[in-house]
């Protein structure tokens, strides 16, 4: 009883040193968890084929290759149409954000129609000063803090080392981390396998029901706007991308401000087929896909899911969109492994 009392209390103090080093860093741990929970078949399957060595160097080498692709991706095919964009705007600011033609008609035929309500004389002025004011606003904060890209980068690409070596290291040493976890919580290795399981399934729901969603919506915006003819597709099919992670609004956030520039510009055909496309094509997609691809591995309702999202982004922030459903999915894991240690325990004899 004495070596074991020590053996949990050594266990103990190996994880709250790493817990102390690995801290300020918590959201990259948990990151780095979830890509090893996704890779650790693979890792196992190159292991049983070659030594260590090549097995952790051809995983470094893959998942280098997940971000090195879409990097290069996006500076070919997006960064140009942002820089464009960035001068656009600039130049926008410059001329005091004079506004198009046919936008200054609709404004000038509210105006004049506001003249002919007692006391709403000036609100059609009042509202464009506030407009021109706040887009003031917005472009001095996106000059400003276009100052620190470089330095956002470079902490990007530091986060983006940690996550991949991490990885690594569980993916290497998750046979000593089950071994920890058994000594710590004292828990039965079985049930610590289906805990591990749970976590496995949620985050395998999580990729696809939220990321796997938002790139698949993305594309279809993408062509959307491609078919339609929105300037600057390509761009917006990046930002409609990593809108599609948004919980309720998505991708609507996109192409719903380009169907009305497209309308406002005189594009009426256009604007109502993105519209068309958008609510038809790639709404009717999310809600197909997400509900189908988030309750494949956490054993509850959708409701309760989007509501651990929301819930968990508000609290946590956007490691919330991870650590929402992981937790529910520990929760109701907890609850099975209660029933089931009870269980066993009444059937043990007196």
């Amino acid at each position: 009883m004495h070596e074991f009392r020590l053996a949990r209390i050594l266990s103990f103090l190996a994880v709250l040193g790493w817990g102390f080093l690995l801290l300020p860093q918590m959201n990259a741990v948990l990151i780095a968890g979830a890509v090893a929970s996704l890779t650790l078949p693979m890792y196992r399957w190159l292991r049983a084929r070659m030594s260590m060595f090549y097995a952790l160097s051809l995983y470094f080498a893959a998942l280098s290759l997940c971000v090195i692709i879409p990097t290069i991706i996006l500076t070919v095919l997006v960064a140009p149409q942002a820089v464009t964009g960035y001068k656009t705007i600039l130049l926008w600011s410059s001329t005091g954000f004079e506004l198009p033609a046919i936008i200054e008609e609709y404004k000038d035929k509210l105006s004049d129609m506001l003249m002919t309500i007692p006391g709403f004389e000036g609100v059609a002025l009042e509202m464009a000063e506030d407009v021109k004011a706040m887009l003031s606003s917005l472009v001095t904060a996106l000059v400003s803090g276009s100052i620190g890209v470089a330095g956002s980068t470079v902490n990007l690409f530091f986060q983006i080392f940690l996550v991949v070596f991490m990885s690594g290291l569980t993916v290497v040493y998750a046979p000593t981390l089950y071994k920890l976890t058994c000594q710590i919580t004292t828990l039965p290795g079985e049930s610590v396998v289906r805990f591990t399981k749970a976590f496995n399934s949620a985050v395998r729901s999580i990729f696809l029901g939220i990321f796997f969603v938002a790139l698949v919506q993305g594309l279809l915006t993408g062509m959307g706007l491609f078919i339609f003819g929105a300037k600057d597709a390509a761009f917006l099919t990046l930002v409609a991308t990593f809108c599609g992670v948004i919980p309720i609004f998505g991708t609507a956030l996109v192409w719903i401000p380009t169907a009305t520039m497209m309308w406002v510009h005189g594009y009426m055909g256009s604007a109502i087929g993105l519209v068309a496309w958008g609510m038809i094509v790639v709404a009717g997609s999310d809600n197909f896909l997400r509900p189908y691809c988030l309750k494949t591995g956490i054993e509850t309702s959708i409701i309760v899911l989007f509501l651990a999202i929301i819930s968990s982004v508000i609290a946590f922030g956007p490691i919330g969109i991870i650590l929402g459903p992981v937790l529910v999915s520990f929760g109701i894991q907890a609850v099975q492994e209660s029933d089931y240690l009870l269980k066993k325990s009444a059937m043990k004899p007196f």
